[in-house]
C-alpha cells in the first residue's frame, strides 16, 4: 500500500462520515475540497504515513454504518498558485448560485493549512458581501469544514483529525460563526507610513491592504511576532516551532520592536459610540477572538473561557519565559499577568510600529495606521456545531 498522503484518501474518508450523518439526512450533499498539497500533512513523510493510515482506519471502522444522505459526492480542487483558494470558492459560490437547486448541501472542505483557511474563509465572507443571492448561499446554503491538517490547526473543526472524526459521527447543527475585522480608522496613504519614521527592514513587504479579517484570532505584540518567527522558521525547517519561538521571540522582540503607550477603547456592541472602559498601558500583546474559547499555536488557550479579549500588560522577559505554561493551559486568567474581557470592538491608538496577525499571516502596522479598529462581523459563515 502507498503510505503517502492524498486528497482522495481525505476526501473518500471526510464524504463517507458527512453521509452517515443525520444532519444530512434526506439531502444530496456536494463536497469541494480545496487541497494545498504543499500543506504538512501531504509533504511531511511521518505526517503524510500517519494521516494516511488514520483515514483507512476510519474508514474501515464505519463502512458498516448506514447512510443518512440521499447521495453524498466531492470534488477536489488543487490550489496552485497564491489567491487560487480565493477564485476557488468564488466559483463554487457564483456555481451554487446559477444551479439553485434547494435539495442539494453543499460544503467547502479545506484540506490544507491556516494560510488555505483564511483565504477560503475571507473569500466567502466577501462574496456573501455581493448581494442577496451571494449573502443567502453562504450564510444558508453552504457549509464550511475546516480541516486541522496544518501546523498549527488554528480554528479549524477540531484541534485534531480525531476530535474532526468524532464530532462528524455525533449530533450536529448549522450555525453562523462571526468574524474579527480589522482596519484603520483611515487608510493612510504611503506617505503617511513613511512619515512615521522607519521600520525593521524585513518586514517592510508587509503591507497587505486593509480590511483584514480573522475567523479565529487577531492580535498585536509578542504574540504576532512569535508567529511571525514560527512562518519564517517553518519556510526552512517544516514543523511545529511555535513552543520554541515562544521564549526566542521573547530574546528579541524588543530590539525589533520598542515598547510603546496603547490606548485601548472596550465596546460593549458594534454600534456603541461610547466605551464602557479605557486602558492606557504599555503591552505585551492584545488578542482578539471571534468568541471566547479560541487556541492556537498547536492549543495555546489564549482566550480559555467566554471573554474574547485578552490584553497582556507590558511583561519582562524573564517572567514571560517562567509564566509561558499559563498561556498553554490557559491558567494566566486566574493571575494579574493579563487582562480578559468581552467586548464586539475595541479602538486602540499605538506610537510606535507594530507587528499584527490575523490567522497566522502577519501585518506590519505603523503608527499611521491608528487609531486601529477590531470588531466583530454579523454572523455569516455557516459551520458545524456539536448538539449540546
Amino acid at each position: 500500500m502507498d503510505l503517502n498522503l492524498t486528497a482522495d484518501d481525505v476526501a473518500e474518508c471526510i464524504i463517507a462520515l458527512i453521509a452517515r450523518n443525520k444532519l444530512w439526512a434526506g439531502k444530496k450533499v456536494y463536497a469541494y475540497f480545496i487541497a494545498n498539497k504543499t500543506a504538512g500533512c501531504f509533504t511531511n513523510s511521518h505526517k503524510s504515513e500517519k494521516y494516511k493510515k488514520f483515514f483507512t482506519k476510519t474508514l474501515e471502522e464505519i463502512k458498516d454504518m448506514p447512510k443518512c444522505a440521499a447521495s453524498a459526492s466531492y470534488r477536489i480542487f488543487s490550489t496552485e498558485y497564491a489567491g487560487h483558494a480565493k477564485d476557488l470558492t468564488q466559483s463554487v459560490v457564483a456555481q451554487l448560485i446559477a444551479t439553485d437547486d434547494p435539495q442539494t448541501e453543499s460544503l467547502i472542505i479545506i484540506a490544507g493549512g491556516d494560510g488555505t483557511s483564511l483565504e477560503v474563509q475571507t473569500a466567502l465572507y466577501k462574496c456573501a458581501m455581493d448581494g442577496p443571492k451571494h449573502s443567502n448561499a453562504v450564510k444558508n446554503r453552504i457549509t464550511i469544514l475546516r480541516l486541522p491538517l496544518g501546523t498549527g490547526n488554528d480554528g479549524t473543526d477540531g484541534h485534531s483529525m480525531e476530535e474532526t472524526v468524532e464530532l462528524l459521527k455525533g449530533g450536529l447543527i448549522f450555525s453562523n460563526s462571526r468574524a474579527v475585522r480589522v482596519y484603520p480608522e483611515k487608510e493612510p496613504d504611503e506617505a503617511a507610513v513613511r512619515a512615521c519614521g522607519k521600520r525593521p527592514e524585513k518586514y517592510q513587504d508587509m503591507n497587505f491592504k486593509a480590511p483584514w479579517y480573522s475567523f479565529n484570532i487577531a492580535s498585536i505584540g509578542l504574540d504576532a511576532y512569535v508567529v511571525y518567527m514560527t512562518n519564517t522558521v517553518k519556510k526552512r525547517l517544516p514543523g511545529n516551532f511555535y513552543h520554541l519561538c515562544v521564549p526566542l521571540s521573547g530574546l528579541v522582540y524588543d530590539k525589533d520592536f520598542r515598547s510603546g503607550n496603547a490606548n485601548i477603547k472596550l465596546y460593549k456592541n458594534t454600534n456603541d459610540t461610547e466605551p464602557y472602559e479605557e486602558m492606557n498601558t504599555k503591552i505585551t500583546l492584545m488578542a482578539f477572538g471571534a468568541s471566547g474559547y479560541r487556541v492556537y499555536g498547536g492549543g495555546h488557550k489564549v482566550l480559555p473561557n467566554e471573554k474574547n479579549l485578552c490584553i497582556t500588560p507590558k511583561t519582562s522577559l524573564p517572567v514571560l519565559i517562567k509564566e509561558n505554561h499559563r498561556f498553554v493551559d490557559g491558567s494566566f486568567e486566574h493571575t494579574n499577568l493579563a487582562h480578559l474581557r468581552q467586548v464586539e470592538k475595541v479602538i486602540i491608538n499605538y506610537d510606535k510600529p507594530i507587528l499584527m496577525q490575523c490567522d497566522g499571516e502577519t501585518v506590519m502596522l505603523s503608527s499611521a495606521h491608528f487609531p486601529l479598529i477590531m470588531e466583530l462581523t454579523e454572523p455569516c459563515l455557516r459551520v458545524i456545531q456539536k448538539i449540546e
